[in-house]
């Protein structure tokens, strides 16, 4: 049955396919009993796709095969045999422009020009095709079988949709248009009725599938949505933990060492076949080890073909969402090692591995030289003579085409200062912009602009107006290319945005870069800046819409939802700012000033629980953070038994603040705020007064304040409040108390250090502040009246 199909191996869809034929016995079909022999069944899984289509041509010959495909494609009569024709004219397509090996140099040379025409049918004014796409007859040919193609099966949806999603990766830009098409396919494929009976392990790898589509046109909560349902079905699951081990040679006491440990049901097959996987090289280094030697031999990977894309995904999500600080450098390399070393058997998936690992490891001296010689390694394999499968897993793998890959190997160049070798990369390739900036990076602008101008002579493009503003940063460019382009150049006004944006022209700026997003709304990075360009001038109107769409592309950028509360709370609707603080905190969990913000959103709207967790959380980030209008508004709703936006007591609450506080004093210890609120909880609330411990921690809110009196008179004055309510309960007090003597002699120091450095503060001050010396003059003259009756007291003890 068709449900049944695993959409990977193209003889298994073959035979689902047999029962659209009806009555008519599978056997009949000559193309598919030649295809269902063993000889045929070894080439498809060798991904001998080519030989496939010359077999169903009744051609020998490449060239005649190659001229001649698209008659033979159309003299097949039975539908079950175009659909394989075309089926293998798009994993040929595929493994001469992502994963090799390539076809004959003969034939591609002959093909050429050809090809170079058809690029241009695929290209629009503002969104090319990269110019130098192989064998642009097969896909066009493929696109175009299954475009038609009006039977609702979930095999001819899935291609449609691989094809959308190849066209895209073949493009410069992501395609608006391209998007929506691929939207409504996922929804179709998500709800057939057909999905609902397939084997889990199928439906795993469908779901992986449009989870990578969503990931390369940059829409993060889809992406990760199908992920999520993916690994549901198969009941895996991961996570980052640590075990003891050495990364060293002398290394001689193991150290915590990240690694990712995988759950998955035992009962699950995986029943991909086996791939050519990239030669690994080894690292050879005089002092690192080969990969980290675990204490505990035991330890186990159980990551499959079938489970490593979700590990692959985790890493390419963590690389487009944050700034790579080293601790998330460190969990990246941690996901990708526990593929490398899981045995993973796919060529894309492994590859794909091997170049996000050299990116993060290119920083590293002593291991620059392994990522080079493993992308040239990569790079090398493209031209591989040796008939092998690669192509089953490229679509679970998100692996960019051939020169993509072979871009990233410039890039390095570039990074340890070969720009010769990077340039000519460049070149050889036809990446113009990346030509243009290397040229930059190595201080040659005469001649980037040169050659722009001089690919301008040959043909004018928006884009290419748009390098050459880059160039040179006039930006009569950027408004050159957005006339050429018909006001259509969503890259001309982002370039002009970001440009206004800088020199803080925020209305320009938010004009330009809603033009943008109206010519191509898949910008997340910048929705996000619109809003943030909007809250300067201030918009908030503008910048709520704008933050939640860019929330609407990625639901887990922390900074998103906290700028989207920032823009509630200035509009007055704090309950709507409580939950985007809320959410920020799930994706931002280690930035205190997210927690910061939550927690004055939950102060404003009496939601005193949260408030007690904010604060203990930036407190426990090792942050020496006191803010004076929390602590007193948690003292107060204990005090005056406020009601909480949960309907509790604010009494009820006394416990964890006062838990609360004895925490923060033990990481914050020399805060008056602090201090003075702690010592509040004990001599302020009905019922739970100790006054001996209020005047404690009163004693130390005072030396907390009194370093530099005689130089600040916010200290001066601190201190004087402070010595007014010791003052008050000391001697208060009952006499036979056994800490009343200690007390009146801590309050007797007090005020005379008060009265002394007071004295140093008055006379510090110039003439000019006659009124404030007036004011010192009158607390210290308070000071030594209590000095007096102080003393007067310790005579009685």
């Amino acid at each position: 049955m068709i449900s049944s199909v695993i959409c990977y191996d193209l003889l298994f869809i073959i035979y689902s396919r047999s029962d659209m034929l009806g009555s008519e016995d599978l056997i009949t079909s000559l193309t598919l009993h030649e295809l269902s022999d063993n000889e045929y069944s070894d080439k498809i899984k060798l991904g001998a796709y080519w030989e496939l289509l010359k077999h169903m041509s009744g051609s020998d010959e490449d060239q005649a095969c190659y001229e001649d495909i698209e008659n033979s494609f159309e003299s097949l009569k039975s539908d079950n045999a175009r659909f394989v024709f075309a089926v293998s004219a798009l994993n040929v397509f595929i493994q001469n422009n992502f994963t090799g090996p390539l076809l004959s140099a003969d034939l591609l040379a002959t093909i050429k020009d050809e090809d170079s025409a058809a690029v241009k049918g695929y290209s629009s004014l503002n969104n090319a095709m990269y110019p130098l796409v192989k064998c642009t007859k097969l896909f066009g040919m493929c696109r175009e079988y299954f475009s038609t193609q009006n039977d609702s099966s979930i095999t001819t949806q899935l291609f449609k949709l691989r094809c959308i999603f190849v066209e895209q990766m073949l493009m410069e830009d992501i395609s608006p248009e391209l998007f929506e098409k691929v939207d409504k396919l996922t929804s179709i494929i998500e709800e057939h009725s057909d999905v609902e009976s397939m084997p889990k392990e199928t439906k795993c790898k469908i779901f992986v599938e449009i989870g990578f589509v969503y990931l390369y046109f940059q829409h993060m909560s889809k992406s990760r949505r199908f992920m999520g349902l993916a690994q549901k079905l198969i009941g895996f699951s991961f996570k980052l933990t640590g075990s003891l081990g050495k990364r060293t040679k002398f290394q001689e006491k193991a150290l915590p060492q990240l690694r990712v440990e995988t759950i998955i049901e035992e009962n699950v097959i995986d029943a991909t076949p086996l791939e050519n996987e990239p030669q690994i090289i080894d690292l050879n280094d005089d002092t690192l080890l080969e990969k980290i030697s675990f204490e505990d031999k035991n330890i186990q990977n159980s990551v499959t073909n079938l489970t490593a894309p979700f590990l692959l995904h985790m890493a390419s999500l963590k690389l487009k969402d944050f700034a790579l600080e080293e601790m998330l450098r460190e969990e990246v390399i941690a996901f990708l090692e526990g593929i490398i070393e899981g045995k993973t058997f796919s060529y894309c998936i492994a590859t794909h591995a091997f170049f996000i690992r050299s990116r993060l490891e290119q920083k590293s001296i002593r291991r620059l030289s392994r990522c080079m010689e493993q992308l040239e390694e990569v790079v090398l394999g493209f031209d591989c003579k040796k008939v092998c499968a690669r192509t089953g897993s490229l679509l679970q793998s998100g692996l960019p085409p051939m020169w993509k890959q072979e871009k990233l190997l410039a890039v390095m160049y570039t990074s340890i200062g070969s720009h010769k070798s990077a340039l000519e990369i460049y070149s050889r390739l036809q990446m113009r912009e990346e030509q243009i900036n290397s040229l930059i990076g190595a201080g040659k602008y005469e001649t980037a602009e040169k050659l722009t101008r001089t690919l301008l002579a040959l043909g004018e493009t928006p884009k290419l107006y748009c390098i050459l503003g880059d160039t040179t940063q006039d930006i009569t460019h950027y408004e050159k290319a957005w006339e050429l382009s018909g006001e259509s150049s969503a890259r001309a006004m982002k370039s002009l945005g970001y440009h206004y944006f800088n020199i803080k022209e925020y209305r320009r700026a938010l004009s330009c870069m809603q033009k943008s997003l109206d010519c191509n709304f898949l910008q997340g990075g910048l929705w996000f800046t619109a809003g943030c360009t909007a809250l300067a001038i201030p918009e908030y109107g503008i910048a709520i819409k704008c933050f939640q769409s860019s929330l609407q592309i990625d639901d887990e950028n922390g900074q998103g939802w906290s700028n989207l509360g920032a823009c509630f709370e200035r509009t007055g609707e704090m309950h709507k700012a409580f939950n985007c603080y809320k959410e920020a905190t799930k994706h931002s969990f280690n930035d205190w000033r997210v927690w910061e913000n939550f927690l004055c959103a939950a102060a404003q709207i009496k939601d005193f629980a949260s408030m007690i967790f904010a604060y203990r959380q930036i407190i426990s980030f090792g942050q020496k953070y006191c803010d004076r209008k929390i602590l007193n508004c948690l003292v107060s709703a204990v005090r005056d038994n406020m009601t909480s936006v949960s309907g509790q007591a604010g009494f009820s609450f006394y416990d964890k603040v006062l838990d609360l506080f004895k925490f923060a004093s033990s990481k914050v210890t020399t805060n008056f705020d602090l201090w003075k609120s702690y010592a509040a909880m004990h001599l302020d609330i009905d019922g739970k007064k100790d006054v001996d411990k209020g005047i404690d921690y009163l004693i130390k809110a005072y030396h907390s304040a009194s370093l530099h009196i005689e130089r600040s008179m916010e200290d001066f004055l601190k201190c004087t409040e402070c010595s007014n309510v010791l003052f008050t309960y000391v001697m208060s007090q009952e006499k036979d108390s056994p800490t009343y003597a200690s007390h009146l002699q801590s309050l007797k120091s007090i005020l005379q250090i008060l009265i002394t450095k007071g004295h140093k503060l008055s006379d510090s001050m110039s003439d000019d502040g006659i009124e404030t010396k007036d004011l010192i003059a009158e607390y210290l003259n308070s000071a030594k009246k209590h000095l007096e009756e102080v003393e007067e007291a310790q005579l009685f003890v």
